[in-house]
């Protein structure tokens, strides 16, 4: 009897194999060890037990092989089957004893009869948690598998074709070689077709563009000849390689001009031999491409999710496509939809199970791949469901009432969990929308002193640059030249708290390596040990630079590394800066200034000096380097404008040039600015609208002395009403941006140029958040406080362009 329950019960647990798994395999041998006991007595009940475990472990037992469970349930099933066969052995036998039974034998009966009851509802509780818990963790584990494994294979796929269109962009750009704006446009008869086949075998390129330095289309591959009507100088990629910024770039999704169609572009600089920029070579990737295959990784489900974005978290690419017409496209440079963006991003975030990203090779581009909860726990559902199904029978016969009891407990606990669950997420919610609540107040707040405060040095400096060109000569009182440094110590200052309220990127600055390089040297010591003996030699002579000290910094850290990972044993550093023509070596043509790392280590091999600079080349073991740090060295000094020269023997150590273009600004005009006699006679009518009548005062005084006439009006009301009946009377509009009023600087800018196209517009501001949207306006604007000089070249430039279109029109 024992054998064929057994039998029984395993089999019928093999046959659920296809809806299990190896989860619960002894779901019908508790049954099975219950009437065994019940009809046949303990030790049957514990040998049907045995043999159900050795169907499960024994290979030569069993019919099936699905139930690779391991010794886990089994360990759990044994100590309940136990009691099982105890408790249903003993109610067989007091049961069985029927109506002879004393009142004490019937006492025992009900007590053992709520023993059952008991065991009824203890009992499969206990095996159907260990089972959902088992379960659920497979489910969690499944999840999480897929959606590293989703994120793993898009990141390789996004990797492969981000190198594909950097290399065809390498490949053009060698093609194309140092040609001119008019060089590029007399070979497009030989470049379109050369674009075209470069296109031809790549079904995500949506086009190629080569783009001179002024944002015209010099050749495509789409169609010949290229519409030069359509600019791209207003394009983010086109701007941010015109001011040196980091390659390859990578846009946000936009939309085409004139098929509508959404892309996002890959593209790169074109430098001049003069190092001059030279327009942009722009490869444009369809966003469905990636969508189809991320649908691909999916299996077309939706409830996996994976997106492409820039790190920034702009998207470019997603599977399953966003619900509604039009969804995921973007108008023309603006980002569809920004995966980090504070508390909208925690809340989606919160109610994902898994989320893996994963940084594309060294392009700024994200994979990310996520599962929410419900699709995670989907095939957990379904199992649950079936043992329930399974489990309910068995228990119902023996305590009805007390499973009924058993749900109405689970539910009551169940909706309790989802209760503080709730009330967990809406704390968060608060939290974090008070957190961004006191961001945006110190903001708005820092803005606005940098703004006020900003004011407040224009009238110093103003009035200054009017006290000294009074002085004359006498204007070099070293109390006015404190005054001066307090000026430009001060609008550093607001920069700084400018670039915190919001978070402006870092620009490039002239400095002076005699001052700045003794600092780094302070953190490259500890770095490099006592070991070495580390020494500096800077020429006073040497002429000033314009670098980002940051990346200055790093690559010197970086050379610094290497050098230290070179000298094992200890060694000698060297750090040497001097002008280009007075140190040894070759250096590249111009003005240069040199930067020289020198070790004792144990140098490169011939053959690995030509890859040294390639990213992710390294000689060093496994864990012990990325291969990045020269690719940063030289990316660093390309950007600056110059270049980077490995020197090294085997066994004799390595020198490290860094070539770094000499500044051509003149020191003491940098230094006094306000008293250069440049500044140009101008000779022109000017509204000034400006509502602080100080500032409004000296900036007239200034523009006075430049030649100008000057009509001032306290606000943009009011300057819109004299426009209107005096437009004819003035060359150029200089208005603030922030003023009380109707409307701003930016709106009365807007308006004139509809309505007085002749009229030439400058803008000034403090407050970076207004510059930022009159920059995408195309209105040129005067950071606040300027120097005369800024202010002459900025009008000069505006009437210029004003009278060019004037004319043109």
């Amino acid at each position: 009897m024992a054998a064929i329950a057994a039998v029984i019960g395993m089999g019928l647990r093999g046959l659920l194999d296809r809806w299990l798994g190896d989860a619960v395999p002894f779901v019908f041998a508790a049954p099975a060890v219950v009437a065994i006991g019940w009809y046949a007595g303990l030790l049957p009940a514990l040998l049907t037990a045995a043999l159900s475990v050795a169907w499960l472990h024994l290979p030569w037992l069993r019919p099936t092989l699905g139930l690779e469970a391991g010794w886990k349930p089994s360990l759990y099933f044994l100590p309940g089957a136990l009691l099982l066969a105890f408790f249903a052995a003993r109610l067989g036998r007091i049961l069985n004893q029927g109506a002879a039974s004393t009142q004490v034998e019937r006492g025992g009966t009900l007590a053992w009869l709520r023993a059952v009851m008991a065991i009824a509802v203890v009992v499969p509780a206990f095996f159907f948690s260990v089972a959902a818990w088992t379960l659920y963790e497979q489910a969690v584990a499944e999840g999480r598998g897929r959606v590293d494994h989703a994120a793993r294979i898009g990141e390789e796929h996004a990797l492969k074709v981000f190198e594909t269109q950097v290399a065809l962009l390498n490949r053009l750009q060698d093609s194309l070689g140092h040609d001119s704006d008019e060089g590029m446009l007399a070979r497009e008869a030989q470049l379109h077709p050369m674009l075209k086949r470069m296109a031809a075998d790549l079904p995500q390129l949506q086009g190629i563009f080569v783009i001179d330095s002024i944002g015209r289309l010099a050749a495509t591959n789409r169609v010949f000849p290229a519409p030069r009507s359509i600019g791209f100088s207003d394009r983010e990629f086109f701007r941010h390689h015109q001011a040196g910024g980091a390659q390859p770039f990578v846009s946000t999704l936009l939309t085409s001009r004139t098929t509508g169609e959404p892309f996002f572009d890959v593209s790169l600089r074109r430098t001049r031999l003069d190092g001059s920029f030279g327009g942009t070579l722009s490869a444009s990737i369809r966003p469905g491409y990636f969508a189809g295959f991320y649908g691909e990784i999916a299996n077309g489900a939706v409830d996996l999710s994976v997106t492409l974005s820039r790190s920034d978290g702009a998207l470019l690419a997603r599977w399953p496509p966003a619900p509604g017409p039009g969804a995921g496209s973007a108008a023309s440079g603006t980002p569809a939809m920004a995966l980090n963006s504070s508390s909208d991003a925690d809340s989606m975030l919160a109610q994902l199970a898994f989320t893996s990203r994963r940084t594309v090779g060294s392009y700024p581009v994200l994979v990310t791949a996520s599962m929410d909860w419900p699709a995670v726990l989907a095939p957990w559902f379904v199992q649950i469901v079936l043992m329930l199904a399974l489990t309910l029978p068995t228990a119902a016969g023996l305590m009805y009432i007390a499973w009924i009891a058993f749900q109405k407990t689970q539910r009551a606990f169940q909706v309790a969990e989802d209760l503080r669950e709730e009330s967990v997420k809406l704390r968060r919610v608060e939290e974090s929308l008070r957190q961004a609540q006191k961001l945006e107040a110190v903001g708005r707040l820092t803005g606005g002193v940098a703004h006020d405060f900003n004011n407040l040095l224009m009238v110093i400096g103003t009035n200054l640059f009017l006290h000294k060109r009074q002085l004359g000569a006498a204007s070099d009182d070293r109390r006015l030249s404190a005054i001066e440094r307090a000026v430009g110590a001060g609008a550093k200052l607001t920069r700084q708290l400018l670039s915190f309220s919001r978070r402006q990127p870092l620009q490039t600055e002239r400095v002076w390596l005699q001052q700045l390089i003794p600092g780094i040297v302070d953190l490259v010591k500890p770095i490099v040990g006592a070991a070495i003996a580390l020494s500096l030699d800077v020429d006073p002579a040497t002429p000033p630079v314009e670098v980002d000290t940051a990346e200055l910094e790093l690559a010197i850290l970086n050379l610094a590394i290497n050098a230290k990972d070179a000298m094992p044993g200890g060694g000698r550093l060297h750090l040497r800066v001097a002008r280009a023509d007075h140190a040894m070596g070759s250096a590249p043509p111009g003005n240069f200034v040199l930067v020289s790392l020198s070790d004792s280590g144990s140098g490169i091999e011939p053959e690995l000096l030509e890859r040294v600079f390639e990213p992710f080349f390294t000689t060093k073991p496994a864990g012990q380097g990325t291969g990045l740090g020269l690719s940063q060295v030289h990316g660093f000094c390309a950007r600056a404008g110059g270049a980077a020269v490995v020197n090294s023997r085997p066994g004799e150590g390595t020198t490290v040039h860094l070539y770094l273009p000499a500044s051509h600004k003149n020191v003491q005009a940098e230094k006094n600015v306000s008293a250069s006699p440049g500044v140009p006679r101008l000779d022109l009518r000017v509204l000034l609208v400006e509502d602080n009548a100080e500032l409004a005062d000296a900036t007239r005084e200034v523009l006075r002395s430049m030649g100008c006439t000057v009509h001032r009006v306290g606000d943009a009301d009011e300057a819109t009403a004299h426009l209107k009946l005096h437009a004819a009377d003035f060359d150029v509009l200089l208005s603030d941006i922030v003023m009380p009023g109707s409307i701003n600087g930016i709106e009365l800018a807007s308006r004139a140029r509809d309505s007085h196209p002749g009229l030439a517009l400058v803008l000034m501001s403090g407050f970076s958040e207004f510059t930022e949207l009159a920059t995408t306006l195309n209105l040129d604007v005067l950071p606040k406080p300027c120097a005369p000089e800024a202010l002459a070249a900025a009008l000069q430039t505006a009437v210029g362009r004003a009278r060019q279109v004037a004319s043109n029109a």
